[in-house]
């Protein structure tokens, strides 16, 4: 049972205030959180964050492992390799923004675990990002067909 006086913050018009109900007396919206909510998704975030950060740090390690590797074997891979340099930018570019994404989420996280509340910063920065991955993808997209 959540106590009367626990302290809360509207996650839509950011109104911080104590209660118990979980509409918004400001905006009166369903978005009026606990600080332990938020402690939750700090953490969902910190786990999202070190997954993204690992799983595609991973996977560009590998490539460019692999990419080295064909180079080293003969000239006409070297060639080719050569040849694909513009795509792979485009390419790492969307990794560097998914990591971007990742640490952003990291930080996000640790700071709501820490405060109970969420930094408006870091969550405009999150679309700021969502929006250049979704550039990215069109990009990819077209240089790949």
């Amino acid at each position: 049972m959540l106590s009367p006086s626990e302290p809360r913050q509207c996650f839509k018009c950011n109104f911080e205030g104590m209660g118990s109900n979980i509409t918004c007396p400001r905006c009166r919206k369903n978005h009026f959180l606990s600080a332990s909510s938020v402690r939750t998704r700090g953490t969902i975030l910190v786990v999202v964050g070190l997954f993204l950060i690992a799983l595609i740090g991973g996977i560009g390690a590998f490539i460019a492992i692999l990419l080295f590797g064909s180079a080293n074997q003969d000239a006409a891979s070297a060639k080719r390799l050569n040849e694909a340099i513009p795509v792979l930018f485009v390419v790492y570019g969307l990794f560097a923004v998914l990591i971007a994404f990742g640490l952003n989420s990291l930080l996000s996280g640790i700071w709501m675990l820490v405060t109970g509340r969420r930094n408006r910063v870091m969550f405009w920065i999150m679309w700021g990002l969502l929006g250049l991955l979704g550039i990215a993808v069109i990009i990819v997209r077209v240089m790949i067909k």
